[in-house]
């Protein structure tokens, strides 16, 4: 199996570990709102540029086809919905490593439903590296625990990018990687639109300062970065392989945590890195 899916792959574990890391104070200086419209605005437009720019196949003439494109543009931005709403109401700690686990779900269906076979190194690779994901989404026990609105909110979000991963290597195969950008491009326009319909007031939870535009700008940028990898991912591996790579990228937060802000570097984190690790090594033998 060629291994230039893995390239792109690790080019998103990186871009959404950045992006993660600079999400929550992002989101507590601008707001829910400005959070989820930039990132609808944002990857709407680069996507529609990207989709007439690059060649593409012609577009497909499948209602169908069409509708699951269409589905996965919309389910990847209901997840950061779910997300910044999130994030706006409890601590990135729960938020993110909730909604990163979302690779289960797309490896569960791209077993199940794209009847995609494994050899027995790249499962466990593969366990490994959700394994690293599992042991990130371990919570040292904290004074309050988190909401049952963060909860929920959380869950909604890994059900929805685990949807969205198995919609859009549905996608990518029927119809390649430009015209799957267009669909993203009509997506998340509707669903950005749609949210700002519904969502009022939406006022940030800080001071509103150039740091934090500066700090929503490059969450924002890497998030557009990471959907343009992972779809170039998508295009050249399978579901099962790509998806628990990309969705392994809290370790590189964690990391960046670590070093930047001085956070603990626990047994824990320690344990994820050496499961990340191995299980890279494990999925990339042919």
């Amino acid at each position: 199996m060629d291994l230039v899916w893995l390239g792109w792959a690790l080019v998103t574990t990186a871009v959404w570990g950045i992006g993660t890391l600079t999400s929550k104070p992002a989101t507590d200086g601008k707001g829910a709102r400005f959070m989820l419209l930039g990132a609808a605005a944002t990857e709407a437009v680069a996507f529609g540029v990207l989709g007439l720019l690059l060649p593409r196949n012609e577009f497909p003439q499948d209602g169908g086809l069409i509708a699951v494109g269409f589905a996965a543009g919309a389910a990847g931005m209901l997840g950061y919905a779910m997300f910044y709403e999130g994030l706006r109401l409890g601590e990135v700690g729960v938020v993110g490593t909730v909604t990163a686990a979302y690779p289960v779900v797309t490896v569960l269906l791209g077993v199940l439903l794209l009847q995609e076979s494994l050899t027995f190194a790249q499962a466990a690779g593969v366990a490994l590296v959700i394994a690293c994901i599992l042991l990130l989404a371990i919570e040292p026990r904290a004074a309050g625990r988190p909401s049952r609105a963060v909860l929920a909110l959380s869950v909604l979000g890994f059900l929805a990018w685990g949807v969205w991963g198995y919609l859009a290597k549905t996608a990518v195969d029927g119809m390649g990687e430009a015209n799957l950008f267009l669909l993203y491009a009509a997506a998340n326009a509707a669903v950005g639109t749609a949210y700002f319909a519904v969502r009022r007031g939406g006022r940030s939870t800080g001071p509103g300062s150039g740091k934090a535009l500066r700090l929503a700008l490059v969450t924002l940028a890497c998030g557009a970065a990471g959907v343009f990898s992972l779809t170039l991912a998508y295009a050249n591996g399978p579901a099962s392989l790509v998806t628990p790579v990309t969705g392994a990228y809290p370790i590189v937060s964690t990391l960046g945590a670590a070093a930047l802000l001085k956070e603990a570097f626990s047994a824990r984190i320690a344990g994820a890195l050496v499961c990340f690790g191995a299980g890279i090594a494990l999925i990339s033998i042919v």
